[in-house]
This record gives structure tokens, C-alpha cells and sequence, in this order.
């Protein structure tokens, strides 16, 4: 005869549940750490025996290099993809995990390699929400920053632009600013040449947003409306920004972007005040010159 009664049975009940729930949740971690040993240890030899006195950043970042480090670990880890093999890679680097000596350094970026690179990673982390460390950990995220370097004109050599992004994150200089992190709000993000926008203005929508000029020499001009469409077509027709017109006047206009942020009519964007605040912040950080400063 069970002595227990009801109430203590089901605390009984539960407590053997609950005990049972950490023991395999102890197994489970006891499994995962075991899994990441392995992964870090399969990481830590195809490393060692692929980097040949470069650093963790260049084989992320140099073309021939990544893909001998993911050709190397691709023999014990098929089953784990390139992205997060490069991002493991990085960890590792960052907490200390991986003990080598480096003993070559390639060329070093110019500083138009270094404003390329920052409105090129600028566009992709805002577009996508991710660090750039992400983006190059990513071989299409990694096409796309690529394609935008060529974009910019000027035939730069897109492994130094990469490697002036990683330089300007080790700098903090590439974190999203405040106003982007806690305002989203339905945000689209768009680049166009401006030759475009001003052969076809309608790509460019009726909604309230920020838009931001510029070209290989840097960010140029950044602003804000209630209606894009319109206040782009204004800037096209005559810029009330005279600075900003001479400069559009004695440019080709293909080697000029238009990079708009636009949000749905019916979100806090289309309150001025809060638009003004976004553009603020990107005046502050970004620094075009024709903005007066504000």
C-alpha cells in the first residue's frame, strides 16, 4: 500500500521529472562541448596547416588562402558549411584559442581604399544586420561587398578595400549608429546610380526616409523628407544645397549613389522630428561634405 498521499506523490512526480530534465539537459551540453572540441580541434589543424605565417584576418580575407583553409577542414567536416567554419575561425581567433606566430604582412590599404570601404560595409550592415565580420565570414555577402567596391568606380583592388573594412572595425568605426539599431520601423534599403534616378524618378518611392549621396571621394550629402520621391526630384531638377549642386553639376552622374532609407507612411518615420533625429546621427558619423554639421 503507497503511504504517500496525493499531494506528496505529485511532488514526488515532479521532482523526479525535474531531475530527469537535468540530467539530460547535463548530457546534452556534455555532447555539444564534446562536438565543439572537435570542430575547434578540425579548425585549429586546417588552420595550422594552411596559413603559412599569415593571420586569421587574411586567411578570411584573401581569396586563395580561404579556400585552402575550407578545402583542408572540408575532409573531417562536410557536413558543416563554409560560413560557419570562417566564423568559428574567428571566434577561436578572438578568444584566444588558436596559438601561432604571424610572420607576413601584405599590402597595406590607402586611405581611398578606407572611405570605399566604409560606405560599401555601411550599406551592407544596414541592408542586412550584420557585423562585417558576418560579411566576410560569408562568401555572397562577401560577392556583394565586392560587386559594390566595383561599383564605386575607380578599379580598386577589392581584396584591400576588404582589408580597410577590418581595419576600420578593429578602429569601432563601423558600429551601426543608435538611431539604426532601435528604429527599424519597416525600413527598406536601396542603392541606385544617380544616372538612373534621373533617367527614371519613379523608382524611387513616395515615402517618408533619408537619403544619403555619395561617390568614390566619400559620403557627400545626406538628408531627409517626408516624401523621397519628391525631394530627390527637387535635388535633381536644382539642389536648394548649393555646394551640393555644383559638385552634382560637374560630375558624371554614373559615378554618383543614391542610397535611399525608406519607411511605410504610416510609421514614426513620417513624424519630422524623429526623421531629423535619424539623419542627425548619420551626419554625425558619417560626415559628408556637404552637410553643415548639426
Amino acid at each position: 500500500m503507497n503511504s504517500l498521499t496525493p499531494s506528496r506523490r505529485s511532488l514526488s512526480a515532479a521532482f523526479l521529472a525535474t531531475s530527469v530534465m537535468l540530467f539530460l539537459a547535463t548530457v546534452s551540453c556534455g555532447v555539444l562541448a564534446q562536438q565543439a572540441t572537435g570542430i575547434h580541434t578540425v579548425i585549429d589543424d586546417a588552420f595550422t596547416a594552411t596559413h603559412d605565417g599569415w593571420s586569421v584576418d587574411e586567411v578570411i580575407l584573401n581569396d586563395d588562402l580561404n579556400a585552402a583553409f575550407l578545402k583542408r577542414r572540408r575532409k573531417q567536416l562536410p557536413e558543416i558549411d563554409s560560413v560557419e567554419i570562417n566564423w568559428h575561425l574567428l571566434n577561436m581567433r578572438k578568444a584566444g584559442k588558436l596559438k601561432f606566430k604571424t610572420t607576413r604582412s601584405g599590402a597595406r590599404p590607402s586611405q581611398e581604399h578606407t572611405s570605399v570601404a566604409e560606405m560599401v560595409a555601411r550599406s551592407l550592415i544596414d541592408q542586412h544586420g550584420v557585423t562585417i565580420d558576418r560579411i566576410m565570414a560569408d562568401p555572397n555577402l562577401r560577392s556583394q561587398f565586392d560587386d559594390r567596391t566595383i561599383a564605386m568606380g575607380k578599379n580598386l583592388d577589392a581584396y584591400l578595400v576588404r582589408k580597410a573594412a577590418f581595419g576600420l572595425r578593429k578602429k569601432r568605426r563601423l558600429r551601426p549608429e543608435l538611431i539604426a539599431r532601435i528604429a527599424d520601423w519597416g525600413r527598406t534599403i536601396e542603392e541606385f546610380p544617380l544616372k538612373s534616378v534621373a533617367e527614371d524618378p519613379d523608382v524611387i518611392p513616395h515615402q517618408p526616409g533619408i537619403y544619403i549621396f555619395r561617390d568614390i571621394s566619400g559620403y557627400l550629402y545626406i538628408g531627409q523628407s517626408v516624401n523621397l520621391h519628391q525631394r530627390l526630384k527637387e535635388h535633381l531638377d536644382q539642389s536648394s544645397n548649393f555646394s551640393l549642386s555644383k559638385y552634382l553639376s560637374a560630375q558624371t552622374r554614373e559615378n554618383v549613389t543614391l542610397e535611399i532609407h525608406a519607411f511605410p507612411v504610416d510609421s514614426r518615420a513620417s513624424e519630422t522630428m524623429v526623421r531629423r533625429a535619424y539623419e542627425s546621427e548619420l551626419i554625425a558619423s558619417r560626415k559628408p561634405k556637404f552637410n553643415i554639421q548639426p
